[in-house]
């Protein structure tokens, strides 16, 4: 079931809908959010980021996966809390998955649904471009837990959103930008939409904003100052220092139209100094990183 959503972008009157449905919500506490731009906007080829909020109850590595059998993929993993693994990845052939939380469904109610296991491991491992996801979806994204993933190639971005019941929805951008929070877009979901966090509304807006009013085409530096805003506070804004929760790392992976796609990752472990770390995925990085 291939459907396009709204870009927030284009359609100001949904995004002031949007806080109709404000509430504080427990789901802030896991919070992310997710942008993109492709085509003219990202220089011809694509550029994709996310800001990953979590409790500071853990630690996050960065990991080579290699297995003979599927891709090899370089991921951002958490570790030592109640949910650890995969949280965003590249693979050998370009692919890029980020995921953020369906914070306007209940966790328990995501956890009763079958699919469980990594659907991030699963695309890296086992897909080289967005169009080959694209022409497995039905395969890939049906009988998924509630859940919001994007990806990009050299190419496009696809945005996903699972519901429930099977349902779910594909976004395909071949030029301009998109961004995402924690609350489904499109409208044959919105039912899913059973509280809007105050957070996810206003992290929401405020990147929709940025992605509009800056400078184009958008680079890694563009997109690493996004990163940082902090316009609405330790709780609402895209780099959170709330106390409950905050902003524990950036990726950000940029790949132009030819040559290597480079990899810009910010951890902001807990009790630790905040590390950067850049990475040029070239042939030779996926010959030698460990």
């Amino acid at each position: 079931m291939k459907r396009h959503f709204p870009n927030l972008l284009l359609m100001p009157s949904l995004r002031l809908a949007l806080p109709l449905l404000l509430a504080g919500s427990s789901a802030s506490l896991k919070a992310c959010t997710l942008w993109a731009a492709a085509g003219e906007d990202a220089s011809g080829g694509t550029i994709i980021s996310k800001n990953r909020d979590w409790k500071p109850d853990h630690t996050q590595v960065l990991k080579m996966h290699r297995d003979r059998k599927v891709y090899a993929y370089f991921g951002l993993y958490a570790q030592g809390n109640d949910e650890p693994g995969l949280k965003e990845g590249v693979n050998e052939r370009g692919l890029t998955v980020v995921t953020a939380t369906a914070g306007t469904i209940p966790k328990a109610t995501r956890d009763a649904q079958p699919g469980k296991g990594s659907l991030s491991g699963a695309l890296l491992a086992g897909y080289a471009s967005c169009d080959e996801v694209l022409a497995d979806q039905k395969k890939v994204f049906a009988n998924r837990r509630p859940t919001f993933l994007m990806m990009a190639d050299r190419r496009k971005i696809l945005m996903l959103e699972v519901g429930l019941k099977g349902r779910y929805a594909v976004k395909v951008i071949e030029s301009g930008a998109f961004a995402h929070s924690n609350h489904y877009l499109e409208p044959a979901l919105a039912e899913f939409n059973l509280t809007i966090g105050a957070s996810s509304a206003a992290r929401l807006e405020r990147i929709s904003h940025l992605l509009a009013s800056s400078p184009k085409p958008f680079d890694t530096a563009a997109f690493a100052a996004m990163s940082k805003d902090q316009h609405d506070g330790p709780n609402n804004s895209l780099w959170r220092t709330g106390k409950g929760s905050c902003t524990l790392s950036s990726w950000i992976v940029e790949t132009p139209a030819q040559g290597a796609a480079k990899l810009r990752v910010v951890m902001a472990n807990p009790g630790k100094p905040e590390q950067t770390q850049t990475f040029v995925l070239d042939e030779q990085f996926w010959k030698t990183m460990k």
